[in-house]
């Protein structure tokens, strides 16, 4: 905000007067209440930490980006604050997943070549409590991020662990193990 101050603006001989002092004073008032509504107007519109949820939905619409419109305000802020840096991702693997992390959490995306897949497949395993609405929601969100000569092969619910190997009181190795089990057919 300015901070503005009408004595360096005015001449002595006017601010010395009873009256030239008022219609000074007014002025100053004014141009600081102008200054408050244009520093709301740049907050809403420019300020993507301040702005109101319409505002974010609206950019959403204006970009075209991958969002979600019943996400909660910080998701959207998130989304939205990405936007340009996706938009440079979008039709690969790390776009699907950063996606679908950003609403689920953990979310791996394995291309056909590391399964034995058909070539241009892909599969997904996502980590969390899913909905029949969110399978939804996931299918679209895919179709929307992905490249568009890749196919989903594999959808499916799985959860994360290691498996470690123990001997005599020291870890040998770990194991991640991501998937548990497939869920196509939703």
């Amino acid at each position: 905000m300015i901070q503005f101050d009408i004595k360096k603006l005015v001449p002595l001989f006017i601010m010395n007067d009873q009256n030239g002092y008022a219609v000074a004073k007014a002025i100053e008032a004014a141009i600081s209440a102008m200054d408050r509504v244009v520093q709301n107007a740049i907050d809403c519109f420019l300020n993507i930490d301040t702005m109101p949820e319409w505002r974010l939905d609206e950019i959403a619409r204006e970009t075209d980006c991958a969002y979600d419109f019943f996400a909660s305000v910080d998701e959207k802020r998130n989304w939205i604050k990405n936007a340009y840096k996706f938009g440079a991702i979008l039709g690969t693997k790390a776009a699907v997943q950063r996606f679908l992390a950003g609403r689920f959490g953990y979310v791996d995306v394995t291309e056909a070549f590391e399964y034995d897949g058909d070539p241009f497949c892909f599969s997904v395993t996502i980590d969390g409590d899913v909905t029949a609405d969110d399978w939804k929601w996931i299918r679209r969100a895919i179709e929307k991020t992905k490249n568009v000569r890749s196919f989903l092969d594999e959808l499916q619910l799985g959860a994360r662990f290691h498996l470690g190997m123990q001997t005599g009181g020291g870890v040998i190795t770990s194991y991640p193990y991501n998937k548990m089990c497939g869920l196509d057919e939703i």
